[in-house]
């Protein structure tokens, strides 16, 4: 799978790999876990977005396959 952020980054791979490389470019050291990124991601959507995306799984892949369908189906990126 290849994502392109509405910013216009591109990413490629599984929904963990994206994951994991959106986690690896953003700017707040702060965030270590996959947790952690995809909460700071749900926040960041609802504040600059004004959208709330629904991310639902246990497992670090569960919530980042899931993500990545949200931010797709919310115009928030798009498959290349």
């Amino acid at each position: 799978m290849r994502i392109e952020l509405k910013g216009g980054e591109k990413f490629s791979g599984s929904p963990m790999k994206i994951v994991t490389q959106m986690k690896g470019s953003t700017m707040f050291s702060d965030v270590r876990t996959i947790r952690e990124y995809v909460d700071m991601v749900l926040r960041n959507a609802k504040m600059m977005e004004n959208i709330e995306l629904t991310v639902k799984g246990n497992t670090d892949e569960e919530l980042t396959r899931s993500l990545v369908s949200e931010l797709i189906e919310r115009g928030l990126a798009r498959e290349v």
